[in-house]
């Protein structure tokens, strides 16, 4: 296990000790594993699907060791392993952590809070529908349907598991807009 530092993904998106080690209980090939940004210094940051606590799994953890002025370079390693590799949703990074790299610029979705981020798409939107001319409104009205399906299909091809989120969303909106509040 990891011996201290600050985690990548937010902890309600990480499984409770408990809750992995009944899945160990007779089985010699489940492993939990913890990859680890080791910044000089003795910060870690670590990606691991598991909160850390006592588990009855074996554990193995890999260490990367980094400058303490490369924090931006060891953060972006753990994000790329963690979404390219493990195929996790960028929602589910923490955003301290990406603030504290200096990585806002280029996650501006995970660091902003959710009203910034619709008050600059919908800005964005309204910029571009000025740019363009109006043909007819509902013509303008069917690209911004066009361009949020374009977007959604984008999604689902990255994250299979983002089509239950979606169809979760259709059936109860409200319980989105709880996730905000």
């Amino acid at each position: 296990m990891p011996q201290r530092g600050v985690y990548l993904l937010k902890e309600v998106y990480m499984a409770e000790p408990s809750e992995v080690s009944s899945y160990c209980r007779g089985r010699d090939s489940f492993v939990v594993v913890y990859v680890v940004a080791s910044l000089d210094g003795g910060l870690d940051v670590v990606y691991g699907r598991v909160k850390p606590g006592a588990l009855e799994c074996p554990a193995a953890t890999f260490t990367r060791r980094f400058p303490r002025a490369e924090a931006r370079s060891a953060v972006e390693t753990l994000i790329d392993f963690a979404t390219r590799v493990d195929k996790v949703p960028l929602f589910q990074i923490n955003p301290e952590v990406i603030r504290f790299a200096g990585l806002c610029d280029e996650y501006p979705l995970i660091c902003e809070e959710p009203a910034v981020v619709i008050r600059r798409l919908t800005a964005g939107v309204a910029e571009k529908k000025t740019r363009s001319q109006r043909v007819v409104s509902t013509a303008s009205g069917m690209w911004l349907v066009e361009e949020l399906a374009r977007i959604l299909r984008e999604k689902l091809e990255l994250d299979g598991g983002f089509a239950e989120v979606l169809k979760r969303v259709i059936e109860e909106p409200d319980k989105l807009k709880e996730c905000y509040v």
